[in-house]
């Protein structure tokens, strides 16, 4: 096989998202063609995509080494850099793929997002000047490419994070129309939905779909399977307001005695399906056998699901079994109390070390 049709057999492979494949043709021919920038590019690319960044990061050095025009390879060193944490250098390398060709879209848009994972970074304060200058630069990548989805994403991304909230949702959705498939635009527009679940009817249903199509779209995407686990835990969680509720209908129950248990336990049981039924109207039929499934395979979620299962057998048994001794009430119900008290706690720090 000829150095041309590797090279486009190679490029085949890549846009198939056969990474590991790619890679190994490349392999051989890099060792024959040393100076073939092309390929190095190429290289550079997959082994970004197996995780191996200092294998791209030294493929790509040696692609510029070759060809120190290579606007492409300048993008994919920004891009290098930026997944080690060195966000100067990427700004740099960002910055010198513009000056190169400052009428492509992709430089202006790598340095749009460069400035953005800069900017948001952990443990870093939100920088107004760079946010700003980070959402210019995604739109004028979408200036240069207006049919380009991942630009339109880019401008959600940064309008989102100088809170320009109605530009980042528009912005998302072009982004889905453009590409149905982008992961990214369906993850934040799930986030955009979840912040207005308070003021939008089914907002909090359509997060729950945006997340989950979102980890579907991308099985590498961890944020989107974490906010799935948060929403579960906070579902659980926020059930414990019931059965402190129920736990209190229950021990009124239990003091009426066997003709309070007349009112009391249908409407103890009428508290838990009315939160059984809300909960229900809230989760798209669709996703509850995978949010179920999820939900079991996460400890924190099952800790806090436990401790209020707990508390609702608890007041089944005060609502329903009249007469208990009051020695039996105490010892059932304060160590219910601690218990809820102390699986809160314990489960939502489990949770928050959880996160990607």
């Amino acid at each position: 096989m000829n150095a041309e049709a590797t090279l486009e057999r190679a490029e085949t492979l890549f846009d198939l998202g056969r990474y590991a494949p790619c890679a190994a043709l490349l392999g051989p021919h890099i060792a024959s063609h040393p100076d073939n920038a092309e390929a190095l590019n190429l290289l550079a690319r997959c082994l970004r995509r197996l995780g191996d960044k200092a294998g791209a990061l030294q493929a790509v050095d040696d692609a510029l080494r070759c060809d120190p025009m290579s606007r492409s390879s300048w993008i994919v060193r920004a891009d290098t850099l930026a997944d080690f944490g060195a966000m100067a250098d990427a700004e740099r390398s960002a910055r010198e793929a513009i000056r190169l060709d400052p009428g492509h879209w992709g430089g202006h848009a790598t340095l749009a997002s460069v400035l953005s994972r800069a900017n948001s970074g952990r443990g870093t304060r939100g920088d107004k000047r760079r946010g700003r200058e980070a959402y210019d630069c995604a739109r004028h990548a979408v200036s240069l490419a207006p049919e380009t989805g991942f630009a339109h994403c880019l401008v959600g991304i940064t309008a989102h994070e100088l809170r320009q909230y109605k530009i980042a949702e528009e912005a998302y959705r072009t982004a889905l129309r453009l590409d149905p498939e982008d992961a990214t635009a369906r993850h934040n527009l799930a986030l955009l939905e979840l912040k207005h679940r308070f003021r939008r009817r089914g907002a909090w249903s359509r997060a729950v779909e945006g997340f989950a199509e979102a980890a579907t779209l991308d099985l590498e995407d961890r944020d989107a399977r974490y906010n799935l686990e948060v929403m579960a835990w906070r579902t659980a969680a926020s059930a414990r307001w019931i059965g402190s509720l129920a736990l209190g209908i229950a021990l009124v129950t239990q003091a009426g005695g066997p003709d309070g248990m007349v009112v009391g336990l249908p409407l103890f049981v009428a508290v838990w399906a009315a939160w059984g039924l809300w909960i229900r109207r809230r989760v798209p039929q669709r996703l509850r056998a995978p949010m179920l499934q999820l939900a079991r395979r996460c400890p924190p979620v099952m800790t806090m699901a436990g401790a209020v299962g707990w508390l609702g057998t608890v007041g089944l048994v005060l609502a329903a079994v009249p007469g208990l001794p009051e020695w039996s009430m105490g010892a059932l119900v304060t160590p219910t109390i601690w218990l809820m008290f102390l699986a809160y706690w314990i489960s939502r720090s489990m949770l928050k070390r959880r996160m990607p």
